[in-house]
């Protein structure tokens, strides 16, 4: 199994640094939440890099998302040393072997369908995989061709046909399916397709009401399959108050396991993706701060390993090719 290890691995489900960079070379150092650099002072770490446009245009979505893409394979190139993006499971397995602090291993997701373009063409999402895609987040804020969106106007209810022939071919390919952001009934199409599938950025709905987190049925399906919740650190989605700190990330945490099992959540901070952070954590460099408290909290050192990434390495390694 690939989790036969002793140190520990951080894996973070979702990240905006690359819209929010305007060069390859920040990814590396900048002043935003995220950064190789700080990355790294965790120990290893996996890091999903999120390819995100926000205007709802879907042509300019795509040319965006498809810069941000380059953008990051151009990173790659630059500092072989402190990035490598993952492309199949063997590359999955080349980061749990390797030193601690080495490098970054990154990767990439498309939040949301409209990188796919207008086309409606399972070929658009061939050629993605082979430039690097590996994880596709159905929707962003808005209905697309292949679903409607939490927040659209339900133009599909739900998936929509090429939708549905979308997510057969994402799991022959080995592309991840993220529900996060869907609506309740896309959600419920992607289940039928099959297959694990993970909301990368989502809460628990049962202790904030707010309707980008999901329903504990959702979650106990999630689970079922075999898929992971990543927490997402949105003040917004963590309490009603709209003012969280640590253990407020910590509550969902222990909801969603003692709802669905220890082996479905980690995390899916959004970093560089919301306005504002829990209290006490200022950028991906203080997600050790959430492990020091779990450990003070009595959790087992096997279930913080887990949460910190080895629940969404397993995920990973049952998708990736």
């Amino acid at each position: 199994m690939l989790f036969r290890r002793t140190v520990m691995i951080f894996f973070d489900a979702h990240c905006d640094i690359l819209y929010t960079i305007d060069t390859p070379e920040k990814l590396f150092s900048n002043h935003h939440h995220w950064d190789a650099k700080r990355a790294l002072q965790n120990g290893p770490f996996i890091q999903v890099f999120s390819l995100f446009e926000g205007s709802g245009n879907p042509e300019q979505t795509k040319h965006a998302m498809e810069s941000q893409l380059q953008k990051a394979v151009k990173a790659e190139k630059m500092r072989p040393e402190m990035l490598k993006l993952i492309r199949t499971r063997a590359d999955l397995e080349e980061s749990l072997n390797q030193g601690p602090k080495t490098r970054v291993y990154g990767l990439i997701e498309a939040e949301g369908a409209e990188i796919l373009g207008g086309s409606r063409s399972l070929s658009e999402l061939d050629r993605l995989y082979e430039m690097g895609l590996r994880v596709l987040t159905l929707s962003w804020n808005y209905d697309n061709d292949v679903c409607d969106s939490v927040a659209g106007n339900n133009i599909h209810n739900g998936l929509s046909e090429f939708g549905r022939q979308v997510v057969k071919r994402a799991k022959e390919l080995g592309v991840v399916i993220d529900v996060s952001h869907a609506s309740d009934k896309t959600f419920e199409d992607a289940v039928c397709c099959g297959g694990p599938i993970t909301a990368s950025h989502s809460n628990a709905r049962a202790l904030c009401g707010h309707r980008r987190n999901l329903t504990d049925e959702q979650i106990k399906t999630i689970a079922d399959l075999g898929g992971v919740i990543g927490i997402n650190f949105c003040p917004d989605f963590l309490n009603h108050s709209g003012n969280a700190d640590i253990l407020d990330i910590i509550r969902h945490i222990e909801y969603i396991s003692a709802l669905a099992g220890m082996g479905c959540v980690g995390f899916g901070a959004d970093l560089d993706g919301i306005d504002s952070l829990p209290a006490g954590i200022s950028g991906v460099q203080d997600l050790g701060k959430i492990i020091e408290k779990l450990l003070q909290l009595n959790y087992s050192e096997e279930d913080v390993k887990n949460i910190a990434g080895g629940n969404f390495i397993r995920f990973m390694d049952q998708v990736l090719k």
